[in-house]
C-alpha cells in the first residue's frame, strides 16, 4: 500500500473509532450491546494525573447473585483519592486473591457507591432488570466510576423514591460506614429507641462530613441525644439534622466545652482524629470509636500479617492510654463501673439489612444526603481535584446520565 493510501486508511479508521465512541457515550444501551463503556481508570498508583477516562469492556456477571447496573450517578469518597495513590494495596490485593480476582488490580476503576438501573441479573438475584437501585462496591472490587458496574445482589437494593439520583448515588458508602461505627459503639442503627436520662444516652459526634451526617441522623432516630463538634459554618446543618447542641471547633473554648459536656456514652470520631485523641483530653466516655486507623498503612509498610499485628498492638496501646487518662481525672463515664473507657476502630461493612434500613428511613424522610456539587462524567478529573482538596460540605458526585456532544466524546482527564 502506498504511503498516501496508508494515511487515508489510518484517518478513516480513526474517524470510525471517534464516531463509535461518540455513539456509545451518547447511548448507554448501544454501549451495552457493543460490550463497551466509558470508565475512569488508573494503570499505576501515583498522583491524580494517573486517572484517565477510557473506553473499557462492560464487566460480565461472574456469579449467579451478581447484577449489572447502568450507573446514573456515583459519588467520590476520600478512599477513592487515597487508593489512586496506592493506599491499602497489599490488603486489597489479598482480598482480591481470596475473591478469585488476583489478576485485575490494574486497570483500576475507583468509585464506591452509585445509583442506577439493573440491566442484567443472575438467576439467584432478587433484583431484576429495570429496577432503579442504589448500592456500594467494596474497595477490593472494580468500582462505579464507569457507565456500568457489577455488584453482588446484597450490596444493592431498590433506591428510595424520596432521593434523587445525585443524593442516592452518594448515600451508601458513608451511611454504611456510619452503621458500622455505631455498632462498634454498642449503638446498632437498627436497635430500638432508647429511653432514660440524657447522661445515659448522650453521644459526642466529632465531624460532620458524609459519615458524620449519616451517623447523626441514625442516632437521632433512636432518640439518642447527640452533641456535635464541627466548624461553625456547619452548625445550622447539625441542628437541622437533630443535634441537641453544637460546639464550634474554631472557638477558643472548644476543648473545655467538649470536656464539660460529658459524660458520654460514646465518642464517634468522624473527623479523622484517630484513636490517639481518646487520651488527649480530660473528657469522660465509655467508648471512643474512630474511623481513622493505621491498619492498612501498617499492612502496606510491613505486609499483611505483620501489619495486622502492629495495628493490633497500637489499638491496645490507645485503649491503655485512654484508661490511664481516666484514672488521672475526669467525671465518671456511663457504664464505666464495670469496664474502663476503651477505644474501638470501625470500618466500612456492606450489610443488606443496613441497606434496607436506610431505604426505610429515607422513604420516611428520616435520612437525607447533602450534595455539594455534581460533575458531568467527562469532568471526573476536576471532581477528583476537588475531592483531594478536602473540606467538602456535601457529597461530590459524577453524573453519568449527563449528555455530551460528539466533539468531546472520546474523552480524557485533561
Amino acid at each position: 500500500m502506498e504511503g498516501r493510501d496508508l494515511g487515508v486508511a489510518v484517518i478513516m479508521t480513526a474517524s470510525t473509532h471517534v464516531r463509535t465512541a461518540a455513539r456509545l457515550a451518547l447511548d448507554p444501551r448501544a454501549a451495552l450491546a457493543a460490550g463497551r463503556m466509558r470508565a475512569w481508570r488508573v494503570h499505576a498508583y501515583g498522583a491524580l494525573s494517573e486517572l484517565h477516562l477510557e473506553e473499557a469492556r462492560v464487566p460480565p456477571l461472574r456469579a449467579p447473585d451478581d447484577v449489572l447496573v447502568r450507573v446514573s450517578a456515583a459519588s467520590l469518597n476520600p478512599i477513592d483519592v487515597a487508593m489512586i495513590g496506592g493506599y491499602g494495596a497489599r490488603a486489597l490485593n489479598t482480598l482480591r486473591a481470596l475473591d478469585g480476582e488476583d489478576d485485575i488490580e490494574f486497570p483500576l476503576v475507583p468509585g464506591r457507591d452509585f445509583v442506577g438501573t439493573v440491566e442484567r441479573a443472575g438467576p439467584f438475584s432478587r433484583l431484576r432488570p429495570g429496577t432503579r437501585v442504589w448500592g456500594v462496591v467494596p474497595p477490593h472490587r472494580q468500582g462505579s466510576h464507569a457507565e456500568f458496574v457489577v455488584v453482588k445482589d446484597h450490596w444493592a437494593g431498590p433506591a428510595p423514591s424520596t432521593l434523587k439520583d445525585h443524593a442516592a448515588g452518594g448515600a451508601l458508602y458513608a451511611a454504611l460506614t456510619a452503621c458500622s461505627a455505631l455498632r462498634a459503639a454498642g449503638l446498632p442503627p437498627d436497635g430500638p429507641a432508647l429511653t432514660g436520662g440524657a447522661a445515659q444516652t448522650r453521644v459526642l459526634l466529632l465531624g460532620l462530613g458524609g459519615v458524620g451526617q449519616a451517623a447523626l441522623q441514625l442516632l437521632v432516630q433512636r432518640n439518642i441525644e447527640v452533641t456535635v463538634g464541627c466548624s461553625g459554618e456547619q452548625s445550622k446543618l447539625a441542628e437541622e439534622l437533630g443535634a441537641a447542641q453544637v460546639f464550634d471547633r474554631h472557638r477558643d473554648d472548644y476543648d473545655r466545652r467538649l470536656e464539660s459536656g460529658g459524660p458520654y456514652l460514646a465518642v464517634l470520631d468522624c473527623a479523622g482524629l484517630g484513636g490517639g485523641e481518646a487520651s488527649a483530653r480530660r473528657w469522660s466516655f465509655a467508648r471512643y470509636v474512630t474511623l481513622t486507623t493505621p491498619l492498612l498503612r501498617h499492612m502496606d509498610a510491613r505486609g499483611v500479617a505483620p501489619g495486622a499485628l502492629a495495628a493490633g498492638a497500637e489499638l491496645l496501646a490507645q485503649g491503655a492510654r485512654a484508661a490511664g487518662a481516666k484514672l488521672r481525672g475526669g467525671a465518671p463515664a456511663p457504664c464505666a463501673a464495670l469496664l474502663p473507657p476503651h477505644v474501638r476502630w470501625a470500618f466500612f461493612s456492606p450489610r443488606a439489612e443496613d441497606v434496607a434500613l436506610l431505604h426505610r428511613l429515607a422513604e420516611r424522610h428520616q435520612f437525607i444526603v447533602c450534595v455539594e456539587q455534581a460533575f458531568p462524567w467527562w469532568r471526573g478529573g476536576e471532581a477528583y481535584e476537588r475531592a483531594a482538596r478536602g473540606g467538602a460540605r456535601g457529597k461530590l458526585v459524577l453524573d453519568f446520565s449527563a449528555a455530551r456532544g460528539p466533539a468531546g466524546a472520546s474523552g480524557s482527564m485533561d
